[in-house]
């Protein structure tokens, strides 16, 4: 995983939510565009939970799913 690759991932249109899995064994779920925020070559991305900003190291990413807002 990349920053270029997750901002990618942030643009698509429709937006699909992500579960991003750290290597830690935790995972952040993202429901809509703006809870991420990255930008190109950066080693970090935040990701926001109302009024907690999370920085990530993408390094430490080591699987995003992507589920389909119709659910299939």
């Amino acid at each position: 995983m990349t920053a270029n690759q997750m901002i990618e991932l942030m643009n698509r249109s429709p937006f699909e939510p992500l579960e991003i899995h750290l290597s830690d064994g935790n995972s952040i779920r993202v429901e809509h565009p703006y809870e991420i925020a990255t930008k190109p070559n950066s080693a970090f991305c935040v990701v926001y939970a109302g009024d907690i900003a999370r920085f990530v190291a993408i390094r430490n990413i080591t699987e995003i799913i992507t589920t389909p807002l119709n659910g299939s």
